[in-house]
């Protein structure tokens, strides 16, 4: 890896590289074992990035752009048609939001959304399949799988806005 960019393994996530810019910003790229790419740009003095985020497609897309060799995409496989509407994000939960000290069970996360809680990262615990009475605390950070169009049911119910 060039000494221009920082890489830093997240358990159970993917990993995570950091490359300087000019004027003191720092852009992060958070790349997931699922495939999927997070943004974040750092403005100088600032804590505060400006996000991204990207499936495998779009990162690729953006990336040839940078690298000045865009093409249009390939026609889409028989397995992305298959997998087109499956959507698996990760988040964050904070002490604030409307998940934190309730069961999966208590949430009714399944039944009232149609999302499925993969796993739990908890600190450097990694729970993997989690039981319906697992309490979520603050600080988990959720793995989730289900429909892109049930993520904003999940959201509001477990996370908050």
């Amino acid at each position: 890896m060039s000494r221009l960019v920082r890489e830093e393994e997240l358990p159970g996530i993917g990993r995570r590289y950091s490359i300087d810019c000019d004027y003191g910003a720092v852009l992060t790229i958070v790349v997931h074992n699922s495939g999927r790419r997070d943004i974040y740009f750092f403005p100088p003095d600032s804590e505060t990035p400006v996000t991204v985020a990207m499936n495998d497609e779009q990162a690729k897309v953006a990336g040839a752009i940078l690298t000045g060799g865009f093409s249009p995409p390939p026609p889409i496989t028989e397995v992305e048609k298959v997998v087109d509407d499956l959507a698996i994000e990760w988040y964050t939960l904070s002490p604030g939001s409307p998940g934190t000290g309730q069961s999966i069970e208590e949430l009714h996360i399944r039944s009232a959304t149609g999302i499925n809680v993969m796993t739990i990262l908890r600190g450097h615990t990694v729970i993997h399949g989690p039981r319906d009475a697992e309490r979520l605390e603050p600080g988990d950070r959720l793995i989730v799988a289900g429909r892109h169009s049930s993520m904003p049911a999940f959201r509001r119910l477990v996370v908050g806005d």
